[in-house]
């Protein structure tokens, strides 16, 4: 049970420059609010695998199982186990021990039920015994899905730095035998390609987690308003505490989902302010529940108290693929205890440089203060002449419409991208050139081809020298 003391707090990064909002500061912290976090989500499938290890680690309330000797089936022709050499630059689990293979090589998951799932695929681009870095190029496939495609893992590490990182989807698991089986397959148009995996994890969700009973708002009209379909395939590409630090997967709602702070997407915030509320009873239904942490709706960033608000967009941006379609859910829980009716503050929203919503009213969309709540939207990017990335925009600016208060709230960010076809991975981008860690690979091909292409050459050689010589005898 938390404090029965009222706590809030709105941090600027400009001082608090006007009455109402002062007032409203002082008159609120003695408001009496009790309650509870809602408990976590137990997943019926919570598996973690520590690929190349033989023995279990517990890591941050996760059991990372060793891919040796577990329920897990492996099958392969010729994978080992590798140990990354500069452990001390990344984290210790799964990211210091790998499976690496120069043939295809298949995990087969028993999962509990068929339903959706999240998979996460862990990679560390390091430098193995024995193989050439710059010869890591594989696709990654489960079922229909292509999930990976010439992947090799360094341009992340190049703007990462150097630590493991992990490239996560939603997808639901139709085989009634109920097994998930993910297939590493080395590219093979590039001569000594290998395939590796640091670690894998399968963690069950609720079933309308992503894939809800609602639709989407289509607002550039290039979609209908269904819901996402249960053969579409998310991938995950930003997800964001907006206003909030960051928040590790042992503090999600019990999907070990990473939720980073919005800082590094902000391109205009002046001057903003951060909002938070730590003991506000909030006011779950059986769509928001586990939708996003309990500390993602008691924070929020706001554009503050200024006049200044009516001249400028509350504004991030993430780099995406060009040509691609996302999946845009934005979070909101109105918490501001002055906030209590509709039309107090109404917000204009856009998304991509379009006009998502002319009138967002949090407490309208919720029915009250207090209420998480979430909107989705689907986001065609279009060709940006010859870019292969470029930035999808969220904006917030105050709404004509609005009653009481010139200003905007936004709690949660992310964005997947979405294929209704079988193919979600994009362009590996930034090919990667590298010094052999091997004089000879072990993936090197035979030198026999080359022997037969030189003996070729010489006969051919030898047929020209006597017909030259025969014209001119």
């Amino acid at each position: 049970m938390r404090s029965s003391s009222y706590k809030y707090l709105c941090l600027l990064n400009s001082s608090i420059s006007t009455p109402l909002y002062f007032t409203f500061f002082l008159l609120h912290l003695t408001i009496l609010v009790t309650g509870d976090s809602p408990q976590p989500y137990l997943p019926l499938d919570n598996i973690a695998l520590n690929c190349g290890s033989s023995s279990e680690k517990y890591v941050n309330d996760t059991n990372w199982t060793a891919d040796i000797n577990s329920k897990v089936a492996l099958q392969d022709s010729g994978s080992i186990q590798s140990t990354v050499h500069d452990q001390a630059s990344t984290n210790p689990v799964p990211y210091h021990t790998a499976r690496v293979s120069c043939s295809k090589f298949t995990y087969k998951f028993p999962v509990t039920t068929p339903g959706p799932k999240f998979v996460r695929l862990h990679f560390y681009p390091a430098s193995y015994p024995g193989f050439n870095r710059s010869k890591a190029s594989f696709s990654v496939t489960t079922g229909r899905y292509t999930l990976l495609s010439n992947f090799s893992g360094v341009h992340y590490t190049e703007t990462h730095g150097a630590r493991g990182y992990a490239r996560e989807f939603i997808l639901n698991v139709e085989d009634e035998r109920k097994n998930l089986s993910i297939t590493f397959t080395p590219s093979p148009h590039v001569a000594d390609a290998y395939a590796f995996i640091n670690g894998i994890e399968i963690v069950s969700m609720p079933t309308n987690l992503y894939y809800t009973a609602g639709g989407m708002k289509d607002f550039n009209k290039e979609f209908n308003s269904d819901p996402l379909q249960k053969e579409t395939a998310l991938e995950m590409m930003y997800r964001v505490n907006v206003g909030g630090a960051e928040i590790t997967p042992p503090d999600d709602t019990g999907m070990f989902r990473m939720w980073l702070s919005d800082i590094d997407y902000l391109t205009d915030a002046r001057p903003s302010a951060y909002q938070y509320n730590d003991t506000i009873q909030l006011q779950y239904n059986n769509d928001t529940r586990y939708a996003a942490p309990d500390e993602l709706y008691r924070t929020a960033r706001t554009m503050g108290p200024d006049a200044i608000n009516a001249e400028y967009n509350l504004t991030w941006e993430f780099p995406v693929h060009s040509t691609s379609t996302y999946f845009v859910r934005l979070h909101f829980c109105q918490f501001i205890p002055i906030v209590l009716k509709k039309g107090d503050m109404i917000s204009k929203i856009y998304i991509a440089n379009q006009t998502a919503e002319l009138n967002a009213d949090i407490i309208d969309w919720a029915g009250g203060n207090g209420v998480p709540i979430y909107k989705d939207y689907p986001v065609m990017m279009h060709a940006g002449g010859i870019e292969e990335f470029q930035n999808l925009s969220i904006a917030l600016h105050p709404s004509p419409n609005t009653f009481s208060f010139d200003d905007a709230m936004l709690n949660g960010i992310e964005i997947f991208k979405f294929r209704k076809r079988d193919h979600l991975s994009g362009t590996n981008p930034g090919a990667y050139q590298d010094s052999p860690t091997s004089t000879t690979p072990p993936c090197a091909t035979s030198s026999k081809p080359k022997l037969v292409v030189d003996y070729i050459l010489g006969l051919q050689f030898h047929f020209i020298v006597i017909l030259f010589c025969y014209w001119f005898s």
